[in-house]
């Protein structure tokens, strides 16, 4: 028993030492940093230790920083160690869920960062164990819905950021037990606030962010009007805009009154019913007051002259009553019915009826009948329709307008607006969206406006617009989109760009923003932008815009020596050091990178894309080494050719040379025998080669002689015979060079007959300047 027990406390002895193991002092895993007194710890991108392997920094109060650490999930108890931590940022984590007592242990929290990440949810269990929090920040999360009582423990809580998230509502008496006195909400879903609950537990706010909120402007917002107008002037609260209905679309909540958000059953714009079909011959007075009533309807007088009805109801022509005057046009109400439970209102000027439809309780589109001809408008916000096929817009092909904003669609399926040909405004605004693709817009060429604002849409596809050439409008903002394919702009002449109220931190200029050549105007503010160097180039194409392109401030979020600044404002060297060591940036053209991953059936880049910096260099520098090669090689050739010249009359001087010594041994070897100059004797082979100093590879000591000039080599000829002078045909073009020459001018000449009356007038040639030239012959002969 007593071995059992030693066995069981050495086992657990061995764990207790591997867990201590496990655990990292927090400054020796991450960087800290003392600030009068308070440690700051930073923890940012170590992703090899969890909160929970890391000891406490021993300090009294420190700052926490755990972002970039791809903690997708938060257990419970993940910073029961960390209790005198102050504050917590753990943004940019893609954290998707915080279960609840994952705070427990921070008892002195006052500021918590959860920015950036994909949670979906405030469960109310979320913030247990941090009541001491003052400030609260989840912006640019995929908050949909917040549980009731989630910050009813949070007694402190003087700041709430949720801007751009997912959020529709608002729980009942949310903020009851909280001391809010800043509150952003701007960039969700909200359509109303409603005074019992919400606004009437905020009373000492003197912050109030509402804008970009698809705001609903009926009866419902009539308390929160009220509200807005006895707040104190020195209360900061951002512009509420009506999204809804369509008569009151962009205008501010402040500037309207109160019979247009709620007319007390006067209707809207399309609150005219059509009246039931009147027969065929009932013509009504073209003055028609804008009344449901039914007009007082007169029955058209017979005439001589005939009268062409048109299918609107105008009468052509002039008809005349029975005392011969001309009656005014009358119009007669086309025998049409509108679907229930719609109203409907006809346009003469463009031959339509417009069919609104808002606020229906509408489920389906099918569930519309019977259906106008020639429909023109249908708005169909602010229902519960989620689903929509192609069959459901079968006989609305002549549609200008399709209004399908504020439902809770959530997949648009392939050709669903394909017969939608003449479609020029779509909008799909206040939905579910999360991704959009290419088969979603099908036969929608010639749409012009397009609205998708407050969705959910994180991803959209390569090649999501190219069948809408078009497209002049596109409205994104308020999503959660992070990054753009390439040349997902490259098949649209877009006018107008609006991103703001995303969650893009960089956005490439190659590829997407380049391909804007129409732009009049872009929104991008209200992304959190990290200013670093990729946003360099977003920084100089924003600057080289034209003056006509209208764009807004960009304020950085990160880093936090940048926050709130104006990127424009910061000088590239600032936002980039690399760049101070590197030559001045120059915006190129590099292949941009994809961020979202399409089939390769969804869209294709344009071809003739830009070409690589890498790439360019390679090129000039084989140019370059291509230039030296063909240079050497001409060097070369033009020096072989200098030289061959050389080459060849050295050749013909050996061989001369040659040709002499010949000559030489057999004058030398018959002189021996005969002692006279009979037979073959030596010849030079040319006069001329004599005069330029051909010495055969002697000496000038050993030769002793030099060949007179030309003008001296005329006296050889003249010391022949008077006869072979008179014989002679010479021609002043021809100079005497060879042997073979003289053979041709002086005919039956021996050629031993040169050198036989050169020896016979061996004066005469040394008067001339040929000295030397018998001792160099004997001695030839001797060394022979």
């Amino acid at each position: 028993m007593l071995l059992l027990i030693l066995l069981a406390f050495s086992i657990s002895r061995s764990f207790s030492d591997s867990d201590s193991d496990l655990s990292v002092e927090t400054c020796s895993a991450c960087s800290c940093m003392s600030i009068e007194n308070v440690l700051y710890v930073n923890c940012e991108k170590i992703t090899v230790y969890r909160p929970t392997q890391l000891q406490p920094p021993a300090s009294s109060l420190y700052h926490l920083n755990f972002q970039n650490n791809l903690l997708f999930i938060l257990y419970p108890n993940s910073f029961l160690n960390f209790t005198h931590a102050v504050s917590l940022q753990l943004g940019n984590n893609k954290l998707q869920n915080v279960e609840g007592g994952a705070f427990v242990g921070l008892s002195a929290l006052k500021q918590l960062h959860l920015n950036n990440n994909e949670l979906k949810e405030l469960r109310a269990d979320t913030f247990r164990g941090i009541e001491n929090l003052e400030y609260l920040q989840a912006d640019y999360n995929l908050i949909k819905y917040i549980e009731k009582g989630a910050f009813n423990k949070l007694h402190k809580l003087k700041v709430l950021i949720l801007n751009d998230n997912l959020i529709q509502s608002l729980p009942e008496n949310i903020f009851r037990f909280a001391s809010l006195t800043h509150l952003d909400i701007r960039g969700n879903r909200i359509q109303k606030l409603p005074y019992l609950g919400v606004l009437e537990h905020i009373g000492r706010i003197v912050e109030l962010q509402l804008d970009d909120n698809p705001w609903n402007c009926t009866c419902d917002l009539l308390p929160l009007k009220a509200w807005l107008e006895n707040m104190p002037y020195n209360i900061f609260i951002g512009e509420a805009i009506c999204e809804t209905p369509s008569d009151l679309y962009g205008r501010l909540l402040k500037e309207t009154n109160k019979q247009e958000l709620c007319p007390m059953g006067v209707g809207s714009d399309f609150d005219i019913r059509m009246l039931p079909s009147q027969p065929e011959d009932g013509l009504a007075q073209s003055s028609i007051s804008p009344t449901a009533t039914a007009p007082s309807v007169t029955k058209a007088f017979k005439t001589t002259s005939p009268s062409k009805i048109y299918g609107n109801g105008i009468v052509a022509g002039n008809p005349l009553d029975r005392k011969g005057l001309i009656v005014s046009y009358q119009t007669r109400i086309p025998p049409l019915s509108c679907p229930q439970p719609c109203t409907c209102k006809a346009h003469p000027s463009d031959f339509g009826i417009s069919i609104s439809c808002q606020e229906r309780n509408i489920n389906s589109v099918s569930d519309l009948a019977p259906k106008p001809p020639n429909a023109k408008k249908l708005h169909l916000s602010g229902n519960y329709i989620r689903h929509i096929s192609q069959i459901d817009f079968q006989g609305f092909e002549g549609l200008d307008l399709l209004h399908l904003g504020s439902n809770q669609i959530v997949t648009v399926k392939k050709g669903v607006f394909a017969n939608l040909t003449n479609l020029r405004r779509l909008y799909l605004n206040g939905n579910q969206l999360e991704q959009l693709h290419s088969e979603m817009f099908l036969g929608l060429g010639n749409l012009q406006y397009l609205y998708l604002e407050y969705n959910a849409i994180k991803e959209i596809l390569a090649g999501t617009f190219d069948s809408m050439p078009n497209l002049q409008l596109l409205y994104l903002n308020n999503n959660v989109l992070r990054s753009l394919p390439a040349y997902v702009f490259a098949g649209v002449s877009l006018a107008r760009l609006n991103l703001k109220n995303n969650h893009f931190m960089t956005l490439p200029v190659s590829g997407v923003l380049d391909q804007l050549k129409s732009l009049t105007q872009i929104d991008l503010e209200g992304n959190p932008w990290e200013c670093s160097c990729d946003l360099v180039a977003l920084k100089l194409w924003l600057e080289k815009l034209n003056e006509g392109v209208a764009a807004k401030e960009i304020r950085c979020a990160a880093p936090l020596q940048f926050s709130n600044m104006e990127l424009r404002s910061l000088k590239n060297e600032v936002l980039c050091p690399k760049l101070i060591a590197r030559p001045p940036f120059i915006l190129t053209n590099p292949t941009p990178v994809l961020s979202s991953v399409a089939p390769a059936s969804v869209g294709k880049a344009p071809p003739g894309g830009p070409v690589p910096l890498s790439i360019m260099i390679l090129s000039i520098l084989v140019v370059l080494i291509l230039t030296v090669f063909i240079a050497f090689c001409l060097l070369v050739f033009v020096l072989r050719r200098n030289k061959k010249p050389t080459g060849r009359q050295e050749g013909l001087d050996n061989q001369e040379c040659g040709s002499m010594q010949l000559h030489l041994q057999r004058h030398c070897h018959k002189s021996g025998k005969k002692g006279n100059l009979g037979g073959e004797t030596f010849i030079p082979q040319t006069i001329e080669h004599m005069s330029k100093s051909h010495t055969c590879g002697l000496r000038d000591s050993e030769s002793g002689f030099r060949f007179a000039d030309s003008q001296r080599q005329k006296i050889i000829l003249r010391n022949s015979t008077e006869k072979d002078k008179d014989s002679l045909p010479l021609d002043p073009r021809k100079r005497l060079s060879t042997i073979e020459e003289l053979d041709e001018f002086l005919p039956g000449r021996e050629s031993s007959m040169f050198l036989h009356n050169y020896l016979e007038n061996k004066k005469d040639f040394n008067s001339i300047g040929i000295m030397g030239l018998e001792p160099y012959v004997s001695k030839q002969c001797t060394s022979l």
